[in-house]
């Protein structure tokens, strides 16, 4: 069904509500909030979005999460608001984090700022536009396990969703390892 609809609306010139991340960390680490970021690809809607948190560590219990926030832009300041990131099962049986966000609105995406000179009024209008988000996640065990992060539009989950797979770690200092690692084999 998803070819068809991006077909469609190919033919048709109509575009589908669609989020691609504007940011997202590399890796989460135990105890450190995680930042990421989407905004518009596509048509407009007022339906909202879920982010979610899925897959086996996740399903296992071997990583969780807390302390979700939600970034509410207005003309360049910010408020935080706290949400709940419930952990809820699935018709499967499998157990994933699911916050829903019924009256964040997401705007048209608008391409014209590639084509002309830039304002400062179109990088605030950019800025507006994204939809940005803290988790904290929890994980004490020896290795990386992969979770898949999903942004997703109600109006179009299927074909609209932002999803990033992402590894997790308990080791506080990786970037400082990955780093040391680097360097070792450039030599």
């Amino acid at each position: 069904m998803g070819n068809f609809l991006d077909k469609l609306s190919k033919k048709t010139g109509l575009k589908q509500v669609k989020l691609e991340f504007a940011t997202c960390g590399e890796i989460m680490i135990d105890g450190l909030s995680f930042s990421f970021g989407v905004e518009s690809a596509g048509a407009a809607s007022v339906k909202g979005l879920c982010v979610s948190v899925s897959g086996e560590a996740v399903d296992s219990g071997e990583v969780t999460f807390t302390d979700l926030q939600y970034h509410e832009q207005h003309g360049g300041n910010i408020t935080v608001v706290k949400h709940d990131f419930p952990l809820v099962t699935k018709k499967d049986g499998k157990k994933i984090y699911q916050a829903k966000f019924t009256k964040i609105p997401i705007t048209e995406y608008s391409s014209g700022a590639f084509f002309r000179k830039v304002t400062e009024q179109d990088v605030i209008d950019r800025i507006n536009a994204q939809i940005s988000f803290r988790v904290t996640p929890h994980y004490s065990g020896d290795g990386l396990p992969e979770i898949m992060l999903s942004v997703y539009p109600y109006e179009n989950p299927l074909n609209g969703s932002a999803t990033q797979w992402l590894n997790v770690t308990s080791d506080k200092d990786y970037f400082l390892h990955k780093f040391e690692n680097k360097n070792k084999g450039a030599k």
